[in-house]
């Protein structure tokens, strides 16, 4: 999990979110099947596009499909008034999505990365997360599956092939350490499990992008 910004909410949703939610509370009432309106376009290609395509939660890449996962924040069986609120949307993969359901709690929130800062929750070491400071931060990962083996092998495989190019960058006489250093930050930024691999940067001395500079490519 990374931090994440909300993106403006879009202009269809904006216009229609009060309408929406009043016919999806009508209808979760009434025992008839919802209109889906969270999945009208421009909605998922936004949602998609905050998160770089990755999941909201695992910080993988999800797979390009027809109709990408919708995630509700909290869970729209609890909270219908809240089914089109763009704070609640995001999106998740689909093992995520499942996994997490209906699960949630107030009283023990899921860590929201577009809200919390997943590194006060969290401790990212090697291919694992580990929370032993947070309760928030243990109960995400339980819920979520965080550790999942699915996820872990990617993760590994991921710092392996960072690990190479940092150990490039090292071995590379001066005049190559710039372009080796920019295709490093190119690979951070672009890639899977980014709170993981900045861990793993700053741990072999690795300097990161410069923020803001980042953002104004």
């Amino acid at each position: 999990m990374r931090s994440l910004q909300k993106s403006q909410e879009p202009e269809v949703l904006a216009r229609n979110r009060t309408s929406w939610t009043e016919s999806y509370v009508e209808a979760a009432r009434s025992k008839r099947t919802p209109i889906a309106y969270w999945r009208r376009r421009p909605i998922p290609e936004v949602l998609l596009a905050e998160t770089d395509r990755r999941c909201a939660y695992c910080d993988s890449h999800v797979i390009h499909v027809a109709q990408p996962h919708i995630e509700h924040y909290r869970p729209r069986k609890s909270y219908p008034e809240l089914v089109v609120a763009w704070d609640n949307l995001t999106v998740a993969c689909p093992r995520c999505n499942a996994l997490k359901l209906d699960n949630f709690s107030e009283k023990l929130p899921l860590v929201n990365p577009f809200i919390d800062d997943p590194m006060d929750h969290f401790i990212f070491y090697g291919d694992m997360v580990f929370a032993p400071e947070s309760l928030r931060g243990e109960y995400t990962i339980q819920i979520l599956g965080l550790n999942r083996e699915d996820i872990v092998s990617m993760r590994k495989q991921r710092m392996l092939n960072m690990e190479r190019l940092v150990a490039s960058w090292r071995k590379a006489p001066p005049v190559l350490r710039n372009g080796i250093l920019s295709e490093i930050h190119v690979q951070f930024e672009s890639g899977e499990y980014e709170a993981s691999v900045r861990t793993m940067l700053q741990a072999f001395g690795v300097p990161l992008p410069n923020k803001k500079q980042s953002q104004s490519k």
